[in-house]
């Protein structure tokens, strides 16, 4: 834990002196508990230690039982809070002890040191505050008031500091470390008197009381009648498909939107990485862009070297593809001509090893030499590219055997052979002859594959540099983040890159061709499979099904559900539709029995949605999720719960704003200081945000706490729009720490009482409840922040309550829950069936 160390400088010297001078006469008057306050204790909290008059409440009412008494202090941040009790100069405070650290035994709690104790002790029981201290001016003693950990208080330690002179001068730097504003909301007396800063434990999250529900999911009955053709055509990467088929389901129109009122907020784009407007070939007017280089540096035997920037998702490997197969495949023709083109292909997703990675491009370099028509031909490839070094091994070396064919033939069979098992040798000579006479083309994709500062840098060098030595054409394929974070390394700025931008298409188009090219490869299969009644059902046309899931998707609120949750990431977009298509929808046999009866059928939203957030598990979990859990920052401090979801609303309503752009790092470290959080918990929730696509950095690069930030698409449906979505809620619930012990009682009892009820309208209205009562308790944990935002006059866009804005929305929603429910389910038909009886007897 690193503390913020006060600068005792001229000015707070002297406000010290004024303090112990005051104290000396304070002492001398035998002042009363109201001049010690005032005199003493109030400048050592405002002046030595830096609390600001909105963290002190001073009198603060302690109500229980029905009588009513006063704190003399409560010093209260959205993070941090402690009781201060105050006794008079004087007062018998004589500890007895030399030791800083002192146990809370029964013996220690005794007179009137321990009177003050316990009162501040019962304070901050009531109050539901962590931390007390109790002082007279002259020694302070600090102690945890109450305990998360099962740990008993008289097992507990107090640090006591027993006198002011010491306080104030020798002993400062680690009595400000301790209570100093800063210092605290850093954690400070979590650390000293608890020995860490969480104050959660124990299971207390649905998807772990229940862990029977927590397991992978089984197929859907009818995916394995589509599950070839869904797994080919959703794949994240097509280009093993002929070049007819990749050139169908290609996607060339980029995401364009600007603003969503649905969540009535602007969508910015990133800053430009590059000095020039970079070449986007994803648009009309750059769209052969690429083609038209290879083109040229194949006419021109000019030495051409392409960065290919783009998300994560965004498309890069399927555009490299299709520019080789379809847009330039007429370039890379081979035939029995010395010459032609040769486009090697190199994806460092496939290599496990980061330590390997030159020597696995090597092996997929000689993995193309060994089915590649012209280098496999001794004549054409390996016996020129060998010439010179066989040349000066005749005059050299090997003169004696020179006239020796069998003998010379053999040496040289055994040098070609030794190079073929070096590997490197090999196809050094092999590929740097070949570029001497033809374009050469190493295209490496996923250059960032590996996370690691260091093996990125390591690597982008050797790839380089194997370019340069070899004298072939280099395209590397990166995310534009990781190109920010190296794009001022000596590697970079000594290589003349052509920068081309890879803008996401459009999540609803390339879905679309994906379920053409899956009907198409599924069409006239024939297949049976065993509906949930029990019925076999036979398909004559597997395409059918996927028909049925198009007509869901497409033009649908799940099609934008997908959409949204993918954001700018494709790669998501079809991982999501191929789980959906795999485990996101019940009752297959009923819904294909009315598609066929009527030509339509829209699978439940809900369905798809539940489907799309848990994947392939049963139960909601942030780490396999595509959308992670606003309610819970995994921090695991209460106060610091809703974190994310405070700082994420902020941004968002600064994003309705159509002026907006971004918001700066630093703007957000200062109102974060402000309500009571450090820096360092301020960088994990923007880490966070920004990994979980709710965020993004303006300049492509790792968020720091200098970055300028602004919210996703993604993140302003989070807070404008899920927080009012039933199955969002009740989803996400599972994993959410729950630290209110009544909360948490009432959803476990609910949930048991859910999981045992068979009347489905009964289960419903349950789990309307279940969601009722977490709802209630985020108000709860959110409004300490509202609070503070509001205390210390923070802009409105801070102070503002997402659970109170999406009240009305919720109301509304769990509404529609239950007459859905009472539709589907018949509960109207019944209520209406006993009268209809009765006019039927009349």
């Amino acid at each position: 834990m690193a503390y913020f160390f006060y600068d005792v400088g001229e000015h707070v010297s002297l406000t010290i002196e004024q303090i112990l001078a005051q104290y000396r006469k304070q002492r001398l008057a035998d002042a009363n508990e109201a001049a010690t306050r005032l005199k003493v204790i109030d400048h050592v909290l405002r002046d030595v230690l830096q609390w600001t008059d909105d963290d002190i409440n001073p009198e603060e009412r302690v109500s229980e039982d029905g009588k009513t008494t006063f704190s003399d202090y409560v010093l209260r941040t959205a993070n941090c809070a402690m009781v201060v009790e105050a006794k008079k100069i004087g007062a018998a405070f004589d500890v007895g002890i030399q030791q800083r650290k002192q146990k809370l035994t029964n013996s220690f709690v005794q007179g009137a040191v321990g009177e003050a104790i316990v009162q501040a002790r019962d304070y901050a029981r009531k109050l539901g505050i962590d931390f007390a201290v109790v002082t007279n001016g002259a020694t302070w003693i600090l102690f945890p008031a109450q305990r998360h950990d099962q740990v008993a208080f008289s097992d507990s330690y107090a640090l006591i500091y027993p006198g002011l002179e010491s306080i104030l001068k020798e002993d400062f730097q680690e009595f400000f470390g301790l209570l100093g504003r800063e210092n605290v909301i850093g954690g400070s007396l979590e650390l000293a008197l608890l020995g860490r800063q969480e104050n959660q434990f124990g299971a207390r999250k649905l998807s772990q009381a229940f862990p029977a529900t927590n397991k992978v999911l089984s197929q859907n009955p009818v995916f394995p009648l589509i599950e070839e053709g869904v797994v080919k055509a959703f794949s994240d990467s097509i280009g093993d498909l002929p070049a007819a088929l990749l050139e169908k389901c290609y996607v060339s129109s980029p995401e364009t939107m600007k603003f969503d009122a649905r969540i009535n907020m602007q969508l910015t784009k990133r800053d430009h990485l590059f000095r020039t407007q970079p070449i986007r070939p994803m648009k009309h007017q750059d769209a052969d862009a690429l083609r038209k280089k290879l083109q040229q540096s194949v006419l021109q035997v000019k030495p051409l070297a392409v960065l290919l920037l783009g998300t994560v998702g965004a498309g890069k490997t399927t555009f490299l593809q299709y520019t080789r197969n379809v847009k330039a495949a007429s370039l890379f023709k081979a035939g029995k001509e010395k010459q032609y083109p040769h486009w090697i292909y190199v994806d460092l997703r496939d290599c496990e090893e980061e330590s390997a990675a030159v020597d696995f491009i090597y092996r997929r370099i000689k993995a193309y030499m060994l089915t590649d028509s012209y280098f496999k031909d001794y004549k054409r490839s390996i016996e020129p590219a060998y010439r010179e070094e066989v040349s000066a091994l005749r005059s050299g070396p090997l003169h004696l055997i020179a006239n020796n064919k069998e003998k010379f033939d053999d040496a040289v069979t055994g040098l070609i052979r030794d190079d073929y098992e070096k590997l490197r040798p090999y196809v050094d000579k092999l590929l740097s002859h070949a570029a001497r006479w033809s374009a050469v083309f190493l295209v490496i994709d996923n250059v960032d594959q590996f996370e690691e500062e260091d093996t990125q840098s390591r690597l982008f060098k050797e790839a380089i540099a194997l370019g340069h030595k070899l004298g072939v054409n280099l395209v590397l394929a990166m995310r534009g983040a990781t190109y920010a974070l190296h794009r001022n390394s000596p590697t970079f700025d000594a290589f003349d890159f052509d920068p081309l931008q890879i803008d996401s298409p459009k999540v609803s188009s390339v879905l679309s061709k994906r379920f053409s090219l899956a009907k198409q490869l599924l069409e006239g299969k024939k297949g049976q499979f065993i509906a949930e009644n029990g019925a076999l059902v036979k398909v004559d046309n597997a395409a059918q099904i996927i028909e049925l899931v198009q007509a869901s998707v497409l033009g649908t609120e799940i099609g934008t559900r997908i959409e949204v949750l993918a954001g700018d990431d494709v790669r998501l977009a079809l991982r999501m539709t191929r789980e959906f298509l795999e485990y996101g929808y019940s009752n297959p046999g009923k819904a294909l029995e009315t598609f066929r009866a009527s030509g339509s059928y829209v699978l439940p939203k809900h369905e798809a949605f539940r489907a799309i957030l848990l994947g392939n598990r049963s139960v909601y979990s942030e780490e396999y999720s595509p959308i992670w859990n606003p309610f819970d920052s995994k921090l695991s401090i209460s106060s610091a719960q809703l974190l994310r979801l405070y700082v994420l609303t902020a941004i968002v309503n600064f994003g309705s704003v159509q002026s907006f752009r971004h918001i700066d790092g630093t703007s957000i470290v200062e109102n974060m200081r402000k309500i009571g959080f450090g820096d360092s918990v301020t960088l994990r929730i923007l880490t966070d945000l920004c990994t979980a696509r709710f965020l993004h950095t303006a300049s492509h690069s790792r968020p720091t706490l200098n970055s300028s930030f602004s919210p996703t698409r993604l993140g302003g449906y989070v807070v404008r729009d899920f927080l009012s979505y039933f199955a969002y809620l009740e989803n996400v619930m599972f994993d959410t720490f729950i630290s209110d012990n009544r909360v948490w009682e009432r959803l476990r009892d609910l949930s048991h009482q859910i999981e045992g009820e068979r009347n489905t309208i009964a289960r419903i209205k349950l789990r309307i409840s279940r969601v009722k009562e977490f709802v209630e308790y985020l108000k709860g944990l959110y409004l300490p922040l509202q609070i503070e935002s509001q205390k210390r006059s923070l802009v409105p866009e801070w102070c503002s309550n997402p659970f109170l804005d999406s009240k009305g929305k919720l109301a509304a929603e769990l509404s529609r829950v239950l007459e859905s429910a009472e539709n589907n389910y018949g509960i109207r038909k019944e209520n209406k069936a006993p009268a209809a009886r009765k006019s039927r007897v009349n």
